[in-house]
């Protein structure tokens, strides 16, 4: 189904493009000191929306400004003695971006030209990560089979995520497909976790990804199912949690917080694109209801302080949930969604209000043991850049494949 603008009308098309060009400015003048391989927080992200940015303006200009910055993410790399390997802010983002722009046709590159020796060295992080029970696939085992499941197929690169496949299978619950995770709420314990950043729901996309790349089908169909059951199972009463997903599940403490926040990283938001997927894949009529039931409740959630959305950043702001309303709407074409969609852009553009900010724009940052604060961010996860990659979203004609890094698509 073709992607088309959710926004049209003129004076909020008018907004959006100047807020785009100011997000291009202070993403000029402000270059990241985050480590420049970084996806979601360096140059690497950046360049992401200087490519789509291109895309949207046919500005040549941009299109350099991309290439660049893809360049530093090389040069960081290669000027680091110990770099990380994950996909979030390591080598494994750094080869997924290069081949994602690869097949997006906004480079010609290659990751065996550029980076000859890696993939030994990603695949052995990638197993190692597996057999240490690190799935997560922002900081552990399936960032790494994300790059290999974008790149062109060799049988090594199908023998070790046949071998990921064989390390997830092993944690069966009663057909139902769980994996522990070490979550901090007061204290570290095992517990599964639902959120797509860090939890399940990105096993099912990633082993999805898998399956139609017919890698050991079986085995993933039913690894599927079973996670697919896992999370119907664990779905509880939204009129009393506000939600139909908890953070966590936690045998041992049963007063975690089950009121999450509305958000990509965790949540009802998150677990829907997952499902979602899995349910247009196998055209599963009672999933895709199920999904759309929860989205539909979803979209009338929209009390800021309620909700938790303090900033407009991509990962729990409020540029990530327009973004995932839009990219329902554009699958389902329901209004709901469309309103949904439109409501939380309009709050990303008021958001921009901070004086010495960027574009307006500050994170919402900060940890358990922190207290939260705004900070000045140009990081495609939680700052401008990703915000802008939203805002293109929503006037665009083409689809915003970028979202493949967030699991999202």
């Amino acid at each position: 189904m073709p992607w088309t603008p959710l926004i049209t009308q003129q004076s909020t098309q008018e907004s959006i493009y100047s807020k785009l060009y100011e997000i291009k400015e202070e993403l000029l003048a402000n270059p990241t000191a985050i480590g420049q391989e970084n996806l979601f927080g360096g140059d690497l992200g950046v360049s992401l929306f200087f490519f789509y940015y291109y895309k949207l303006t046919q500005d040549e200009q941009n299109l350099n400004i991309a290439a660049a910055l893809m360049g530093n993410a090389y040069d960081g790399l290669e000027n680091n003695p110990s770099p990380h390997f994950s996909f979030a802010s390591g080598v494994s983002g750094l080869c997924w971006a290069t081949e994602f722009v690869r097949a997006s046709d906004f480079m010609e590159v290659d990751t065996a030209e550029i980076f000859p020796d890696i993939d030994p060295i990603v695949s052995n992080y990638m197993l190692g990560e597996m057999q240490r029970g690190n799935y997560d696939y922002m900081h552990g085992s399936l960032g790494a089979a994300l790059y290999f499941l974008k790149k062109n197929f060799n049988p090594t690169i199908h023998e070790n995520i046949t071998a990921i496949i064989e390390q997830l299978s092993m944690m069966d619950d009663n057909g139902k497909q769980k994996w522990n995770y070490h979550y901090k709420e007061g204290q570290l314990e095992e517990c599964t976790n639902l959120g797509l950043s860090h939890g399940i729901p990105s096993i099912l996309v990633v082993l999805l990804k898998a399956y139609k790349l017919h890698i050991n089908p079986e085995k993933s169909k039913n690894l599927l199912d079973g996670i697919v059951a896992y999370l119907l199972d664990h779905i509880q009463d939204p009129t009393i949690h506000k939600a139909y997903y908890a953070y966590a599940i936690s045998e041992a403490d049963t007063e975690m917080d089950r009121d999450t926040r509305l958000a990509w990283c965790y949540g009802d938001l998150g677990v829907c694109c997952a499902l979602w997927q899995v349910a247009q894949a196998f055209d599963d009529t009672g999933l895709k209801e199920k999904v759309l039931e929860i989205m539909t409740y979803t979209a009338k959630r929209r009390d800021l302080e309620e909700n938790r959305v303090c900033d407009a950043g991509l990962c729990h702001g409020a540029a990530g949930i327009a973004h995932i309303f839009n990219r329902f709407y554009q699958d389902t074409h329901n209004e709901i969604f469309k309103d949904a969609a439109l409501f939380w852009y309009q709050q990303t553009l008021s958001m921009a209000t901070f004086s010495d900010g960027l574009a307006g724009y500050k994170a919402w940052v900060g940890n358990a043991t922190q207290e939260h604060t705004y900070e000045k961010c140009t990081g495609l996860l939680e700052g401008i850049a990703g915000i802008g990659l939203a805002l293109i979203g929503a006037v665009a004609d083409f689809e915003p494949s970028w979202d493949e890094c967030l699991l999202i698509s």
